[in-house]
């Protein structure tokens, strides 16, 4: 029975046991603890010490296997950070993230700092020698010795044995087409956070982690050639700047925007604000008569004129003790068709004025022209207007696009209104699936609209517009020229202009718009002196289309056959 108790106390129990009970035993029984005292002593401390060497061999392992880790990953720091490709709409390689490595060494490590630079400035890829030797010799705990180093420069560095050396691994943006639609991808700075364009819009998107590519709404191809065509038209009529947009009008999809100077996203720090700037989206401009197809739309949407209405532009307009010209002076009456392919000032102004200046204003509303475009782009400007009164005058000279300023994003987005049978689609910069349903707000009827366009396919066919022709194209289109207001002086600048042409095509089955501006322009002999935009923005536009029109558009689509594909897309 004695055995049984023994060996069925619980384990608890025996813990239990204190000195009261232990007192209690026997002589004998306490004289055999006292003898076995030492030994369990012993043995307890031997225990301790076999159990602490386990630990201490534990910890060494886990040490010594970290510093084998690190070793092998050259004391690299991994910093994860996930950004996904950017690709045009046919999965063309925009934008993409390289690992790349930071190096810095511990200052407490350096004994001679001028030898350490001569090494360091040996390596091609690291900054200069004087550089390198004024960042060692900073405040600063640690010091810095390169960003965005390649994995063949970090593997230099870490050749030389420098004591204190770490590398940090981080994401560098990197864009394998250089200046290819710089304005639209914009770039990412050092924090590895979007700076401009896209990447600054999309910021959230392209860091969700929900994919590794994000498609672009824009066609490579299609931006080839309106880049090379921009830069073409900066070396033939010598602007200050150069602006080109696409767009489909039935979706709002940008196919492609550009714009003279650009720059190298992959060194944005090397160019200067007025390069890295995109102007379609921040600059806003006076557009001049190529705004009349507006004030035309408002009016027929209205009721108040039609195609055939006659008005008198021989007689002097004065509006709020300003006169209002036409560059050519008419002798004789014309109807609304003919101000708009002869591009009167006056005629428009008394559209504007039929219109009235409440009715003007949210018709502008309507069109977005009051707002900037909503588009995936926070550098979108807002419209300035130099007067919160909406006199009459003010009411007139915005019928031929002054008096309001616009960003050509935002003027785009409402041409494509007309274009597309009167809906205002916002314009996007992220590709649409082929079934897109885009929605859109009714801005004027589908008569209005169509009754626009087929004005503005005579404005290419017998106006101003007739260097915009292209063979086998139906295209309406509409010529603008302003003279620039002065910053200086609050006057306008009659040897300063700003040129655009807005062109929808096939005119009777309108799918694409293309819109070109040029900022100062110089005429010469090939323009006969002119600066005005028949002469430059129409024929560059033209070229435009002959490029990008066999891209676009399938044969059936196109009102006669184009006999040399193969020049028409060089």
């Amino acid at each position: 029975m004695a055995k049984a108790g023994r060996y069925t106390t619980p384990l608890a129990d025996v813990e239990r046991i204190d000195a009261a009970e232990l007192f209690s035993l026997s002589g004998g029984q306490r004289e055999a603890v006292r003898a076995a005292r030492p030994r369990l002593i012993v043995m307890g401390l031997a225990f301790a010490m076999l159990y602490g060497v386990l630990v201490i061999r534990s910890v060494g392992l886990t040490i010594f296997d970290h510093q084998i880790v690190a070793a092998r990953t050259h004391n690299v720091a991994v910093q994860k950070i996930e950004r996904a490709k950017l690709t045009d709409r046919n999965g063309v390689l925009l934008a993409s993230s390289l690992e790349t490595y930071s190096a810095y060494i511990t200052r407490a490590n350096v004994r001679d700092v001028n030898r350490l630079a001569v090494q360091l400035s040996a390596i091609k890829g690291l900054a200069s020698e004087d550089i390198l030797r004024a960042r060692l010799e900073g405040k600063r705990g640690q010091a810095r010795i390169g960003r965005r180093l390649t994995p063949a420069i970090r593997d230099a560095i870490f050749s030389l044995g420098l004591p204190g050396v770490k590398f940090e691994a981080e994401q560098t943006r990197y864009y394998p087409r250089g200046r290819f639609a710089a304005h639209i991808l914009g770039w990412v700075n050092a924090d590895g956070k979007g700076a401009a364009g896209v990447e600054r819009g999309l910021e959230g998107d392209l860091k969700s982690g929900v994919a590794d590519t994000f498609a672009l709404s824009i066609d490579a191809r299609v931006q080839f050639a309106l880049e090379r065509e921009l830069q073409t038209a900066m070396d033939e009529f010598r602007p200050e700047a150069a602006i080109g947009i696409v767009t489909n009008v039935r979706t709002g999809e940008v196919l492609a925007m550009a714009g003279q100077p650009d720059f190298n996203p992959n060194a944005p720090g090397k160019y200067s604000p007025r390069e890295r700037r995109n102007r379609a989206a921040t600059d806003r401009y006076e557009l001049g008569s190529v705004f009349k197809p507006i004030t035309l739309a408002m009016g027929f949407d209205l009721g108040l004129v039609s195609p055939d209405d006659m008005l008198d532009v021989v007689r002097p307009l004065i509006v709020n003790t300003k006169k209002i010209n036409d560059m050519h002076r008419s002798r004789h009456k014309m109807s609304v068709t003919e101000v708009l392919v002869e591009s009167s000032n006056k005629g428009a102004a008394i559209i504007a004025l039929k219109v009235g200046g409440e009715k003007q204003r949210q018709y502008l509303a309507d069109f977005g022209l009051l707002d900037e475009a909503k588009i995936e782009l926070r550098e979108s400007a807002r419209p300035y207007m130099s007067s919160k009164q909406w006199r009459d005058v003010k009411t007139a000279t915005i019928g031929y696009g002054h008096g309001l300023t616009v960003t050509p994003l935002a003027f785009v987005q409402a041409m494509g209104a007309i274009a597309n049978g009167g809906k205002l689609i916002p314009l996007t910069l992220q590709a649409r699936p082929d079934d897109y349903q885009p929605e859109g707000r009714q801005v004027i009827s589908p008569e209005a609209a169509r009754t626009v366009l087929d004005i503005m396919r005579q404005v290419v066919t017998r106006g101003t517009g007739k260097n915009a022709q292209v063979k086998g194209y139906d295209i309406a289109g509409k010529t603008g020229s302003a003279e620039k207001l002065d910053g200086k002086t609050g006057r306008y600048a009659k040897d300063r202009n700003i040129s655009s042409f807005i062109a929808v095509f096939p005119a009777r089955d309108p799918q694409f718009l293309v819109f070109i501006v040029l900022d100062e322009p110089k005429g010469d002999a090939r323009t006969s002196g002119w600066e005005t935009a028949g002469w430059n923005a129409a024929p560059v536009t033209g070229r435009v289309i002959s490029r990008v029109g066999p891209i676009l558009l399938p044969k059936g689509k196109r009102t006669q056959r184009i006999t040399h594909m193969a020049d028409a897309v060089q």
